[in-house]
């Protein structure tokens, strides 16, 4: 492992770690740990303030308005993890968007001191947009260099349905494009999850000189790393008469079209008995799906788990047949190492991941009808789906490859800090 040494200061970088994807509290009761332990880069990093700017909005969290106050937690001997809210002032109680703004520039400045006096060399944000703008300021009034990670592609996103990637901050499509120009072009680096994501990057400003590909695989929590074969069998297969179990994992949005996998399964059992669907996930299209699913005559044999542990998870893929992805991310690598094949929509990075080792089946984007018959496929043709899910195993292994994913990384932040 590269021990490398910031100009700043002889030692061993440091890193401020933006990322409005999970709570401490979200964490800890998922059994995502790896989320945080994977900023440390392998043990490249001196040591990591992690920040999710506004954590009481992913939590439903009652806001105080006793004054500016942040949550410091000591995640680790190398990570500190640092949790503002989305307004802090009682004058303000009655004027959230004024409340809001002062809030943010108080917390943004709180930051920049921050990077200042911990000799802070790198900003990393996971988006574009308000962690991006957050990281442009600092990067604006310090010396650290920033880095964006780009892990959707939000010009597809908004094609397909109009779903904005911060509604509740921008409104209108027209102002984050403006934000992801002024971002991408400013940043040291941009790191897309994978190729498509960086071309949505390159063609809103990013320079090619500026970017590479951060692979997501670092994220995969161990447990999925276990043989199939040796992960315990999850109590749900004990109680289910279903043969052949499907499964879908993620967020119960709009964007990821969840509905679309109940269409697949709803067709799937007018032509085969004997099947199971799994929804692990949660989000605000629940109650709307389940109700669907009533209308459908399809609720007993749809399972809504909502959100779950990485252990159980792991157990539950262990105990399916197929993986049905309309749009998902790391999730598509869970699946995978679990050696199950794929049927996936021609959408976003799917294609690439499942095309590598002929994992599973690639779709066209919306078509619900051939993911049902391809999955029927599966299960008349049972070699074929056991060649698939061989292929998948492979191509999971490959893309979790932490040691390799580091190395990469150490080697485009050692450039930035010499540039």
């Amino acid at each position: 492992m590269a021990d490398s040494r910031s100009k700043y200061d002889g030692q061993k970088p440091r890193i401020l770690y933006i990322d409005m994807a999970y709570t401490l509290k979200m964490v800890r009761e998922r059994s995502l740990e790896q989320e945080f332990t994977s900023r440390e880069c392998g043990g490249y990093f001196d040591h990591v303030w992690g920040v999710h700017p506004i954590a009481d909005i992913p939590e439903n969290r009652k806001l105080n308005y006793d004054g500016f106050k942040v949550s410091t937690v000591e995640f680790s001997a190398n990570q500190t993890i640092i949790e503002g809210s989305s307004a802090y002032y009682s004058l303000l109680k009655f004027f959230f968007p004024l409340n809001f703004f002062v809030s943010q520039v108080r917390f943004v400045i709180y930051l920049i001191r921050l990077v200042k006096r911990e000799r802070i060399s790198i900003v990393f944000c996971t988006d574009p947009y308000f962690s991006g703008l957050i990281g442009l300021l600092i990067k604006t009034f310090t010396r650290a260099r920033l880095v964006i990670w780009v892990v959707a592609n939000n010009d597809e996103a908004f094609e397909a349905n109009g779903v904005l990637a911060s509604p509740q901050i921008f409104r209108r499509r027209w102002v984050e494009k403006i934000v992801d120009r002024r971002v991408f072009s400013g940043a040291d680096l941009v790191a897309g999850a994978n190729q498509n994501n960086l071309e949505f990057a390159l063609n809103n400003g990013a320079k090619l000189s500026k970017s590479t590909i951060f692979p997501n695989g670092k994220l995969i929590h161990k447990q999925h790393l276990v043989e199939r074969e040796l992960r315990d069998k999850d109590e749900l297969f004990t109680n289910s008469p279903a043969t052949y179990h499907f499964i879908y994992i993620g967020r119960l949005l709009d964007v990821k079209f969840p509905d679309d996998i109940l269409r697949a399964f709803n067709v799937i059992c007018k032509t085969m008995p004997g099947c199971a669907l799994i929804m692990a996930g949660d989000g605000p299209m629940r109650a709307d799906l389940e109700k669907m699913a009533l209308e459908m005559d399809i609720q007993t044999r749809v399972h809504f788990l909502g959100s779950i542990s990485q252990d159980r998870l792991a157990n539950l893929l262990g105990g399916c047949f197929a993986v049905l992805s309309t749009l998902t991310g790391r999730s598509l690598v869970e699946g995978a190492l679990a050696g199950l094949p794929i049927v996936a929509y021609d959408r976003d990075w799917q294609l690439d991941f499942i095309s590598r080792n002929s994992a599973g089946v690639i779709v066209p984007f919306r078509d619900w009808q051939k993911m049902a018959e391809s999955a029927v496929h599966l299960i008349r043709d049972p070699e074929e789906a056991k060649r698939m899910g061989a292929a998948s195993r492979k191509t999971g292994v490959e893309a979790s490859d932490t040691e390799k994913i580091y190395e990469h990384e150490r080697s485009e932040f050692d450039k930035i800090l010499k540039r």
